[in-house]
């Protein structure tokens, strides 16, 4: 609200049941799709009108779940190891002063009320702030630096995530393909040492566990479907 009391526009639909196993930018899993439901305030399609024009958005967001900003000036970021500290405005953490974000998303289409986005980094759930479409020409900058998070985050071979045949089955092929992406990332805390562990994340409505070694090997061990409480 212009002047006013900031308010979300939509909700923000996705894949992710927690915190934990949301890629930690967006566009890392570009099969992770969401769905941008607008409120009824801002749900006529004169709000829309010329976004099949732009092939991505910006979408500002709110950190919801996380609790209120400690003060601290400083956070550690997961590409330093989790031990660096660099200030809160160097860096992309969530816990923030104002705890917004801003997720760069492909359109794949326009509904009534809401938009088709892939590349999603949020839990389901998440407020939306504003929608603003990608400029190319004004938001790619060609000589543009990063330094310590210059390149991507490494992925793991999608050979190296083991999903054994009956649990890829009970998921289907849309959701191991989805699984397989999430894993092929680092998901583990920065200060977690390589030793064997199981983990486990709520994605696309299953609950699903993994086992990590201290040779770097990962296999899921359990894929349930969350029970409605």
């Amino acid at each position: 609200m212009s002047g006013g009391v900031l308010a979300p526009v939509a909700v923000l639909r996705t894949p992710f049941g927690g915190k934990f196993g949301v890629p930690r930018q967006a566009g890392l899993v570009p099969v992770a799709e969401g769905r941008v439901e607008f409120l009824p305030a801002y749900a006529a399609p004169e709000f829309t009108r010329g976004l099949e024009a732009f092939s991505h958005l910006w979408l500002v967001t709110g950190f919801h779940l996380n609790p209120p900003w400690s003060g601290s000036a400083v956070v550690r970021p997961p590409r330093l190891g989790g031990n660096a500290r660099v200030g809160v405005f160097a860096s992309r953490s969530p816990n923030r002063p104002n705890g917004l974000g801003l997720s760069l998303v492909r359109l794949l289409g326009l509904e009534p009320g809401a938009l088709r986005v892939g590349g999603v980094d949020a839990v389901d759930g998440t407020p939306i702030y504003d929608v603003k479409p990608y400029l190319p020409w004004a938001e790619a900058v060609p000589d543009a630096r990063a330094d310590w998070a210059d390149e991507p985050p490494e992925r793991r071979e999608a050979e190296g995530v083991e999903i054994p045949t009956e649990l890829a089955a009970r998921l289907g092929p849309e959701r191991t393909a989805l699984v397989r992406e999430l894993l092929r990332l680092e998901l583990r805390p920065a200060y977690q040492d390589a030793g064997e562990r199981t983990y486990g994340m709520t994605v696309a409505g299953w609950n699903v566990r993994w086992r990590t070694s201290p040779a770097g090997g990962l296999a899921v061990v359990e894929a349930e479907p969350v029970r409605a409480e």
